[in-house]
């Protein structure tokens, strides 16, 4: 079954494409892909590619362009994500943190913005996310809210890995919540 795939733009990298689809396999780094996607990574079209729920990341080589290969590229991987053959290593500080920016500067940026701050992603580990909060993010109240009850939870849905989203307070991961009281199932 081919499928459709809207393809979507990674801003601040012009090789990369979030291929949006639903996808049934392994959330993680692409190893070895079936089909003809598996030949476009292992000979350097494709220079590293990464799945999530809901999709799939694709960087080509510098050397190459969207207009030559990505009509190819939507096929191949319209193809691929029904078959057999993915080798998926999974957990992926680098998805994480590409995942965590897309919601962030994307569906939840205006949110943030209505309230006059602004989040960044300022570390990820395969199952870590840490954010720095400024502006008015920086001491409201809701913050803790905004934390699990938004950001986490959104990330979540595409990146079932993440055991836990900090928030940066004074160049430090914190895992509590406002005034210092610990969250609910986050520890210390």
């Amino acid at each position: 079954m081919k499928r459709t795939l809207h393809p979507q733009a990674v801003p601040g990298e012009p090789q990369a494409i979030r291929w949006v689809t639903d996808v049934e396999i392994p959330v993680g780094r692409v190893v070895k892909a079936p089909g003809t996607i598996g030949p476009m990574l292992e000979y350097g079209v494709l220079t590293k590619a990464f799945v999530e729920r809901g999709g799939v990341w694709t960087w080509l080589d510098p050397s190459q362009t969207w207009t030559e290969h990505g009509p190819r590229i939507r096929d191949a991987i319209g193809q691929a994500v029904d078959l057999d053959g993915w080798e998926i290593e999974e957990g992926s500080a680098e998805l994480l943190g590409l995942i965590a920016r897309e919601v962030l500067e994307g569906e939840l940026s205006s949110y943030v913005a209505s309230h006059g701050g602004h989040i960044t992603v300022s570390d990820a580990t395969p199952d870590v996310l840490t954010l720095d909060f400024g502006g008015a993010c920086e001491d409201c109240p809701a913050a803790g809210s905004t934390l699990h009850d938004r950001i986490e939870a959104t990330v979540k849905q595409r990146y079932p890995g993440l055991t836990r989203v900090e928030r940066l307070e004074g160049g430090h991961p914190s895992t509590s919540g406002w005034l210092g009281l610990p969250v609910p199932g986050r520890g210390r």
